[in-house]
């Protein structure tokens, strides 16, 4: 008869802190038996006999959960675990916690991991490595961002890949090897609807840059991800760039947008041309000069909605936007 018969394995990663949790229940010695590696080592033995009416096999997953919410928390005794470029409030990683705790469980379950807001993993439970096609969840992360969707889903070579935004502007994405995931974490999800991101509200803002600097472009447009966790009664459903005055006109005569905010001094043209063009052609459109020269958007304050300074300030363009908008 075999020495272990039950056993449990998940790996844990903690920003750049690789931990992989390993539990089995040991017939010779009653006991259940617990081993943290941390990096390759054994860093923590945990062992203990199944409670009074705790069969071995609850043991085990109690144990091997219990060791597993106590590293998504972090430590705060003296075992105290540093936690690597781990940004995240106590309500996002206890939600985690829970999350995972409801989830682990399945056979099916491959990873769950928090993406920040510039899709780097800050926070990450792997259970099958080798079943995951990061290409494929490249390919769902793009396409979920492009998404105003509270929950979002994708199945590609028996891969099933379910992800949805929390308050605090990051996102969770969930793998599994079978489709029927997606009632369970609907189910979960409802019941958390406090650490979501809520829907986009009635009002949807499409946006249009005009720059002919690429990094002042990348600049506003990861500002607007920045605010957009900060504003709660619309949401930004498009933002699009043009890189010149004719790129800016060209999909202006294709498309209408809410919000334009373009440089005043573009190579091959001006601002303010851009700005009469929208209010000739889009009278409702509001248009936002951005520029170095504060002089330039005096002598042409009558063609604009407003003036954000470079450098830009994410705040600026925050308070600017609530202004024009309502």
């Amino acid at each position: 008869m075999d020495r272990v018969t039950l056993s449990r394995n998940d790996s844990l990663k903690l920003g750049n802190t690789e931990f992989h949790i390993q539990t089995e229940y040991y017939q010779s010695s009653g006991e259940v038996v617990t081993l943290i590696f941390k990096n390759g080592e054994v860093i923590k033995r945990i062992q203990r006999k199944p409670a009074l009416g705790e069969n071995p096999d609850e043991a085990v997953k109690n144990q091997h959960n219990s060791v597993i919410h106590r590293l998504l928390s972090a430590g705060k005794e003296e075992n105290r675990i540093t936690v690597d470029e781990l940004v995240l409030s106590t309500d996002t990683i206890d939600f985690f916690r829970l999350f995972v705790s409801q989830i682990c469980e399945r056979p099916d379950f491959l990873f769950a991991r928090i993406i920040d807001i510039n899709g780097k993993p800050i926070l990450e439970v792997i259970r099958k490595s080798d079943g995951v096609d990061e290409e494929v969840v490249k390919t769902f992360l793009d396409a979920f961002i492009l998404e105003e969707k509270q929950f979002y889903h994708m199945e590609e070579n028996g891969l099933y890949l379910y992800g949805f935004k929390l308050n605090d502007g990051n996102t969770v994405v969930v793998g599994f090897e079978k489709e029927d995931a997606r009632e369970l974490l609907e189910k979960i999800l409802y019941q958390a609807e406090d650490y979501l991101k809520p829907e986009c509200g009635k009002k949807k803002i499409s946006i249009l840059i005009v720059e002919d600097v690429l990094f002042t472009r990348l600049v506003v447009k990861e500002s607007f991800k920045l605010i957009s966790r900060e504003i709660k009664d619309f949401c930004f459903e498009v933002v699009d760039e043009a890189e010149s005055f004719s790129d800016a006109i060209a999909t202006l005569k294709k498309k209408k947008f809410d919000v334009v905010i373009t440089d005043i001094r573009l190579g091959d043209g001006l601002g303010t041309e851009v700005a009469a063009f929208i209010k000739k052609h889009h009278p409702e459109t509001k248009v936002i000069a951005l520029t170095m020269y504060p002089e330039d958007y005096e002598k042409n304050k009558d063609v604009f909605d407003g003036f954000i300074a470079k450098p830009i300030s994410p705040w600026e363009l925050k308070n600017k936007l609530l202004n024009i908008l309502q």
